[in-house]
């Protein structure tokens, strides 16, 4: 892997010294010579929302990038000190403006997007309070079926709603 492949941390944020590329592993990361501080390149994790009401899904019309103008499932980046499930249902709050609690917790996916990796924990969850609002960082809200999906935003979210879709498909054969 050559250096300029990675994100390099120039300094320490331990002691302030200038960092050096260390081979680790099979990886070479940035690590200080001085207090010998290794800066792993570390996933960020990812948290969304599955929200279902009548075989229809809650969906976002982004109003940030990535994604701009696309639409998504509702959720954001788990804080460095919440759990994950915390963080599902305060995206929501902020998002769309209401109360859920998670149901269960579906296919755990793995992300590269440009040089990071990304955690997605897809959370199916319910709707236990308030009416879906546009809030922070959304145009707009809407409940969606299988067979009306607007443009995704992301992979990883066609792919927890195509398995979505597949189940309410299936129920409504059966």
């Amino acid at each position: 892997m050559a250096p300029e492949s990675f994100a390099v941390i120039a300094y320490c944020s331990t002691c302030g010294s200038r960092t050096a590329t260390r081979q680790v592993g099979n990886q070479l990361l940035s690590a200080c010579p001085d207090c010998d501080r290794i800066f792993f390149r570390n996933p960020k994790v990812v948290v969304t929302a599955l929200i279902e009401d009548q075989g229809r899904a809650l969906l976002v019309l982004r109003d940030i990038e990535p994604g701009r103008g696309l639409w998504g499932l509702p959720g954001g980046f788990v804080d460095w000190d919440e759990h994950p499930e915390v963080a599902m249902v305060r995206e929501c709050r902020e998002e769309v403006q209401v109360t859920v609690e998670p149901v269960e917790l579906l296919a755990v996916q793995h992300v590269v997007h440009e040089d990071e990796g990304i955690v997605v924990l897809p959370y199916r969850a319910r709707l236990v309070g308030g009416e879906p609002a546009a809030g922070d960082e959304v145009q707009e809200v809407g409940w969606f079926r299988p067979d009306r999906l607007p443009p995704l935003a992301f992979a990883s979210h066609r792919t927890i709603l195509q398995h979505w879709s597949r189940e309410v498909l299936a129920r409504g054969a059966a």
